[in-house]
């Protein structure tokens, strides 16, 4: 081997995604990280911006299950790129050069609509079940954010759903569905990756781990999606919490739960993925009017959650005495009511043992058939950096950004779009409260936090015939950001 071959080359690693972790032993032909002072004339480790960023929307949710009927609905695909403005106000310096966004679609790769201005909105609708990829390259990778929205009107499956489309992960906790012969729910799982990935699910119900759901697993083609009635993994359960483990790759998860109970529509959503579970929990985006409850899992075995659950008003924290000592079984999931007058509302969710939480709310029409609709809102991480939604174009709808903090507070620079019109608002939100910003007929909101404990979500609210329709759409981390990684090989 020449002299070339057995000398130590040096070279710089950018990892894309956060959670990559690199080790490896000291043997000829391997791959090991700088120490952490590294050597001279090495690279430091560095923040650098994405040069592409890929987000996971899930298709036509309601198509494609064994054993359920299909429900079409007019699901539409929204992607933007964040400006100039919103990238400095997240603290970051916005890249030169060119760049593109399209929306491709999962299984065949095609190209269903692309753009390449900074201003721009890229949409297209979607009628097939596979998933679909918004991907962005170059400058206008920095800060993309996209959106799914599926809406019917006029029958029994009305309803409106908004669906944020993110970074696909390993392991995603999925809360949602109840009992009852006319409420059905599916678990769509997609894999953008071009490798089969097998997907595990652990099933919580109120009674523990739901034993016909163990040892179940799924394989999910590459570029492709598959679809799970989570009745077959537990049946007439009235609580389920779905754990939801992929080995060999990374997925995108999303729980569809439609209610007709009778002859009257409750409603449909997509319940996204919440935050894993810890022991501090904060949900925001309760846009209330009607009932409200709010589902705990405690997937430990060592013993029951002593779980505290306080209402974050725009006044600041509130204590209902129901809700001091919530009591969650090992295992086992538990929902609590919480009686709530109108208005806008986050909780915090404090436990002695790890939880996660989602939050359900309902809106039914004055009429005497009570027709209505509903949302499921996932306690979510606070924001760092950015993070943003594409926002529904739906005719009389009510658009409200509703931002929670935990015990820290925070300011948060919020940047509405409106078209090619653009507005920054600088929200201080109070420890243990809520915050509320008027949305207008926004298209796009981004919020830019640099420290703090901010959670953010928008409350879409329209009507259809005179029955509510509403969605809640937690604001997902936007990809700005990579970490790039110096590193050297040793060896040949």
């Amino acid at each position: 081997m020449s002299r070339l071959g057995r000398a130590a080359r040096v070279g710089a690693l950018v990892v894309v995604a956060a959670g990559i972790a690199v080790g490896a032993a000291k043997v000829p032909g391997t791959v090991e990280l700088a120490p952490a002072r590294g050597q001279a004339g090495l690279p430091e480790v560095s923040d650098v911006l994405v040069g592409e960023a890929a987000l996971v929307c899930p298709g036509q949710q309601r198509l494609g299950a064994s054993g359920l009927r299909d429900v079409a609905g007019d699901v539409r695909v929204a992607a933007s790129p964040a400006s100039a403005d919103t990238l400095r106000a997240a603290g970051v310096t916005p890249p030169s050069g060119a760049g593109q966004v399209d929306l491709e679609s999962g299984a065949s790769g095609a190209v269903l609509a692309t753009g390449a201005t900074i201003d721009g909105l890229v949409g297209a609708a979607v009628n097939a079940t596979p998933p679909v990829i918004a991907r962005a390259m170059g400058a206008l990778a920095p800060g993309l954010v996209a959106t799914q929205v599926w809406r019917r009107t006029g029958d029994d499956d009305r309803g409106l759903v908004v669906t944020p489309c993110g970074l696909p992960a390993a392991d995603a906790w999925l809360l949602g569905g109840g009992a009852g012969a006319s409420r059905t729910e599916r678990l769509v799982v997609s894999n953008p990756g071009a490798n089969a990935v097998t997907v595990a699910f652990d099933v919580f119900g109120r009674a523990g781990p739901v034993a016909t759901a163990e040892g179940r697993s799924v394989s999910v083609p590459p570029r492709d999606r598959v679809v799970v009635s989570l009745d077959a993994l537990a049946p007439d359960e009235a609580a389920p919490a779905v754990h939801v483990i992929a080995t060999g790759g990374v997925v995108s998860a999303v729980l569809s739960d439609q209610w007709i109970e009778g002859a009257t529509p409750r409603g449909i959503d997509d319940s996204v993925p919440a935050s894993p579970p810890a022991t501090a929990q904060v949900v925001a985006g309760l846009d209330v009017t009607g009932t409200t409850s709010l589902r705990l899992v405690n997937p430990g075995t060592a013993g029951e959650a002593l779980v505290q659950v306080t209402v974050l008003t725009d006044r600041g924290p509130t204590q209902p005495a129901e809700l001091r000592a919530v009591r969650v079984p090992a295992g086992a999931t538990a929902d609590v009511p919480v009686a709530l007058r109108p208005g806008a509302y986050g909780l915090r969710i404090s436990s002695d043992r790890p939880v996660t939480a989602a939050a359900w709310t309902e809106r039914r029409a004055a009429s005497a058939d009570r027709m209505g609709d509903f949302a499921w809102m996932p306690a979510t991480p606070a924001v760092r950096g950015l993070a943003g939604a594409v926002l529904p174009a739906v005719d009389g709808a009510t658009k409200r950004l509703l931002l929670s903090a935990g015990a820290r507070g925070g300011d948060v620079e919020v940047q509405i779009a409106t078209g090619a019109e653009r507005r920054s608002v600088a929200v201080a939100v109070r420890a243990d409260s809520t915050a509320v910003v008027d949305l207008g007929r926004a298209d796009r909101v981004w919020v830019a936090a640099r420290d703090g404990d901010v959670r953010a979500a928008v409350s879409v609210v329209g009507v259809d015939a005179g029955v509510p329709q509403v969605a809640a759409v937690p604001l997902v981390p936007a990809p700005v950001t990579a970490v790039s990684v110096p590193v050297r090989q040793v060896g040949s």
